[in-house]
């Protein structure tokens, strides 16, 4: 269905079809990415893209899959997924309560599963450089210190997703306009594993401060809490399913 939508709003200008399907439209820019990446270094261009103000529901999830049965739980490869690939709806094709309402944000969704939903609707998951773009802008958006920006992540990441998931889009959207980026649930992007020069033989959380500092451009705390996430995405394997991993799309403009 939303798919067909994109299709008729095609012709509207980018702003109007941007909001309209529920998308925020997002100038690029130069920008210098807040961590170190051994492959392509820290600076570079991001270029315009759409992302959604808010994260996949299950309810929307639900539709890709009776759409895609070849994705629903007792279906799907488990090439493509762990054991807990929506362990938490009732059944195959059923919601329920709680984080499997239909207004919450679908988790225990692999990085499979993550893109072939994205790719069905035309869409694609966002790059980590702008997924990371598009937090800055926020955060430059509400003008809030780095400090706090350090101490709402550590909070957060000291406790993710506790109890039951709030509703997609329950809070304000200030700023650009895109709810939840931080403190909802952690959100796959395309390319979700920092490159590291010794890969798997660093464990950068508990290895020595000289693994980590290797990475920070600034030493500071904004970019040190920055940098947890970054660590927390290149834990994950592309099977992996967890209750505070979620995902949103970008589109590209054309």
């Amino acid at each position: 269905m939303r798919t067909l939508l994109i299709t008729l709003m095609l012709s509207l200008p980018i702003a109007v079809f941007a909001e309209e399907a529920g998308m925020v439209y997002i100038d690029g820019g130069d920008w210098e990415l807040p961590i170190v990446r051994e492959d392509t270094g820290q600076s570079g261009r991001v270029e315009d893209f759409l992302l959604d103000v808010h994260q996949v529901t299950n309810a929307a999830f639900l539709d890709f899959v009776r759409a895609n049965p070849e994705w629903r739980r007792d279906q799907a490869p488990g090439i493509f997924r762990d054991a807990g690939y929506l362990s938490h709806w009732p059944s195959a094709e059923g919601l329920g309560e709680g984080n499997a309402a239909p207004d919450r944000p679908v988790t225990r969704v692999s990085w499979y599963a993550a893109r072939a939903y994205c790719r069905e609707i035309g869409g694609r998951l966002p790059s980590m450089t702008e997924w990371e773009y598009a937090s800055e802008r926020q955060r430059q958006a509400l003008e809030i210190a780095p400090q706090d920006y350090a101490s709402q992540l550590f909070s957060w990441y000291a406790n993710p997703g506790a109890g039951d998931l709030r509703p997609v889009a329950s809070g304000p959207a200030d700023g650009l306009g895109i709810h939840d980026l931080h403190g909802l649930v952690l959100e796959w992007v395309e390319d979700f594993q920092l490159i590291l020069g010794r890969g798997d033989d660093i464990d950068l959380l508990t290895g020595s401060c000289g693994d980590t500092a290797r990475f920070l451009p600034e030493f500071d705390e904004a970019h040190y809490a920055t940098f947890l996430r970054f660590q927390s995405r290149s834990n994950y394997q592309p099977v992996t399913t967890t209750s505070t991993l979620g995902f949103r799309c970008a589109y590209d403009p054309e």
